[in-house]
């Protein structure tokens, strides 16, 4: 029974350890992802849209934390924490764009009037 209660826990043990190191690695690229989200976050409609930004993060993901990590592709668990680490440590890169956009786009109206 120990041993069933052992071999449980490597893959957890495993688990956990490649979250931390993933989570080290995404806080030391934040700054380039946050950069990196709004140059490809386009607005259309006056909406911002994500249109290649999932591919970025796939490309960091692949480019990044595999090479660091390694099998990060292998456990659909791990990459959707991942994936979810990324988008929390980049989610304040399209609140501020925002108003800026309609900012402008107020100002180019007023103009024209």
């Amino acid at each position: 029974m120990r041993a069933r209660a052992k071999a449980a826990l490597v893959p957890t043990s495993w688990h956990n350890e490649m979250l931390a190191l993933s989570e080290s690695i995404i806080v030391k690229h934040t700054a380039e992802l946050i950069s990196r989200r709004r140059q490809l976050t386009v607005t259309s409609n006056q909406a911002l849209t994500d249109s290649r930004w999932p591919q970025e993060v796939d490309f960091f993901i692949g480019e990044v934390i595999e090479k660091s990590v390694g099998h990060v592709n292998n456990s659909p668990e791990l990459l959707r924490a991942i994936k979810w680490m990324i988008a929390s440590a980049t989610a304040q890169s399209a609140s501020p764009r925002a108003p800026f956009l309609l900012d402008v786009k107020s100002a180019v109206v007023a103009d024209a009037a």
